[in-house]
């Protein structure tokens, strides 16, 4: 009785502790968003008196008159984000109802396969195609530099797209399936039952699907930053350049941090968090609303059953010509370029790889910093992920659980420039401090990043767990097995499916990220990384500072080389998570057959 007595004690004395970890793990979200805020805020306090204020609320941005303007920034960013909607919106939904019914039945898993793949294609890939082949496009077609509001729109809402449409297919398969009998006794046809039920009863996931490309499309730092001109001035029309937030910030952060135009910044990114507020309180109302559709007043007939078709093969037919175009422009700018000089130049591949020799003019640096980066950022968020996860899944409850997976939503949809900004303002402030050597680096941009990808492997872990079926729970009571116990033996392992598709996620973004690490670290020519404390090279920002900078034919083919070999990476990834998904599949099912 003693020796049960002293395991009983211990094994509450374990449970506890692994609360306590888990609790903190979740907590971690919770802390990122206050200190995010407080960072943006604390930067903010000298434009709290009204003369700073009215400085920065202006429609002029002349740093070297005392002109900081940001309303000009504003007009531009939400130009860009509202048409980018107008156009991906429709053409999002005309897409899924191809995929649903309008189009042949053979050709809905191709088409959302394409979808899937379009969102493993990183933003600077699209960037480097867009400035290389449709800004001379635009230019020759309709005069102007070509860098305008008009190539950004048409880029932003192809990067948006992926997004609407997976979550208006996820809402038809849900609705869809319900309607069938009804359709069938009513003698409706799949068109009919398309526009006249699923459609009216999913309005929710139509205006969630709209909320999300908005934020998408706002949210976004490269495209603007390569297409649009960056003019800080209102746009008057489709052909002028504009100047978005986002971008805005990444400019000034890159070329200034002691005047009030750096101050101005923080103004911005408290512009850009407050829209992500108000985008997660949006998705949260639409959630508990009544599922109403905007498009119950379509009107009855032939005709609008025939447009719907009509331009739902509209959408099937550009989707995947935009995407066959782009990777035929990437094979047939960089196929050329692949081999051992793209990754080595002149430097002998074992001397780079085996005795570190360095390497001038190839991308060997930048994929090892690239490979430091995404495993320092995995070995971070991952962990923490998970355990925050299973801690709202399993034991949070209450205020505290509905703010903590608030927090998590919220550090989901803030942008990524924000992170980089929140990483540069905390070296700026370590310095003023305690640590006056401090400065951007690896580790920086690896915790930042970490910060970033952390809620996709909370939001996934949550998921899966609260997804598994409630007869599991209570087999494991029923076998006597301790809480904790259950979770880490039975539940997790059965949820690894979903988790691993998290953490997959959180990789890919990691691995594809520039506005992050353009703040915090990365620099063009640092060589290989020597340490945790070192500036770095990524693929990404090789990427970028190519197509910005490039001398030579020579040096663009290399950029769009090195995209080919980021696609390829992240091509690989995706691979490597179907097999695991499918081998856990498998593992299972053969383990539920011999129970």
């Amino acid at each position: 009785m003693p020796t049960a007595s002293m395991n009983s004690t211990r094994g509450g004395r374990g449970d506890a502790l692994v609360a306590a970890l888990l609790f903190c793990a979740s907590g971690l979200c919770v802390l990122s968003v206050a200190a995010i805020l407080a960072f943006l805020a604390w930067f903010c306090l000298p434009l709290l008196s009204w003369r700073e204020l009215s400085a920065v609320l202006t429609w002029r941005w002349e740093p070297f008159g005392g002109h900081f303007g940001i309303l000009p920034m504003v007009v531009g960013s939400l130009a860009l984000a509202l048409s980018a909607l107008l156009l991906a919106w429709p053409l999002g939904l005309g897409l899924t109802l191809f995929i649903h019914g309008l189009g042949p039945r053979v050709l809905a898993r191709p088409l959302l396969f394409v979808v899937r793949l379009m969102t493993g294609v990183p933003t600077v890939v699209y960037g480097l195609v867009a400035a290389i082949g449709l800004v001379p496009l635009v230019r020759g077609a309709l005069s102007g530099s070509g860098f305008c509001w008009l190539t950004t729109a048409l880029m932003l809402a192809l990067l948006a797209l992926p997004t609407i449409v997976l979550v208006l297919d996820g809402q038809l398969a849900l609705v869809a399936p319900r309607l069938r009998l009804t359709a069938a006794a009513l003698g409706l046809t799949r068109a009919q039952e398309l526009l006249r039920l699923a459609l009216p009863m999913s309005g929710r996931g139509l205006r969630t699907a709209a909320t999300l490309g908005f934020a998408r499309a706002l949210g976004d730092t490269l495209l603007p930053l390569m297409l649009s001109g960056n003019a800080a001035q209102p746009p008057h029309s489709l052909l002028d350049s504009l100047r978005a937030l986002t971008a805005h910030i990444a400019l000034v952060v890159a070329t200034d941090s002691q005047s009030a135009a750096y101050g101005s910044l923080f103004a911005c990114g408290l512009l850009l968090f407050g829209v992500s507020f108000l985008v997660n309180l949006g998705l949260r109302r639409l959630s508990r609303g009544a599922d109403v559709s905007a498009l119950a007043w379509l009107p009855p007939g032939r005709l609008a059953e025939r447009l719907a078709v009509a331009f739902s093969w509209f959408a099937a037919l550009i989707v995947p010509a935009a995407l066959a175009l782009l990777l035929g422009f990437l094979l047939l700018r960089g196929g050329g370029t692949l081999g051992l000089t793209l990754f080595f130049g002149d430097t002998p591949p074992l001397d780079a790889m085996l005795r570190g020799a360095p390497v001038f003019d190839g991308l060997w640096p930048a994929c090892l910093g690239s490979l430091w980066l995404v495993g320092l950022s995995a070995c971070l968020a991952v962990p923490l992920g998970v355990a925050g996860g299973i801690h709202l899944s399993e034991a949070a409850t209450g205020r505290a659980g509905r703010l903590a997976v608030f927090c998590v939503d919220l550090l989901a949809g803030v942008p990524s420039i924000l992170m980089g900004l929140f990483g540069f303002a905390l070296i700026l402030l370590l310095r003023r401090g305690f640590w006056p050597g401090a400065n951007t680096c690896l580790l920086l941009s690896a915790l930042c990043l970490a910060m970033l990808v952390l809620p996709y492997v909370v939001g996934a872990t949550r998921a899966s767990l609260q997804a598994l079926p409630e007869e599991l729970r209570l087999t494991c009571a029923a076998l006597g097995l301790p809480r904790w116990r259950a979770v880490f033996r039975v539940l997790l392992p059965s949820a690894g499916r979903g988790v691993l598709g998290g953490v997959v996620l959180a990789i890919g973004r990691a691995a594809e990220d520039t506005a992050v690490i353009m703040l915090t670290g990365v620099v063009a020519g640092a060589g290989n990384p020597g340490g945790l404390t070192d500036k770095f090279e990524a693929l990404p920002f090789s990427i970028y500072y190519l197509a910005a900078e490039y001398q030579s034919p020579e040096e663009l083919n290399q950029a769009f080389g090195a995209a080919l070999v980021l696609l390829c990476l992240t091509a690989l990834l995706s691979g490597a998570v179907r097999r695991l998904r499918q081998g856990l599949t498998r593992r299972w099912e053969s383990g539920g057959a011999r129970a």
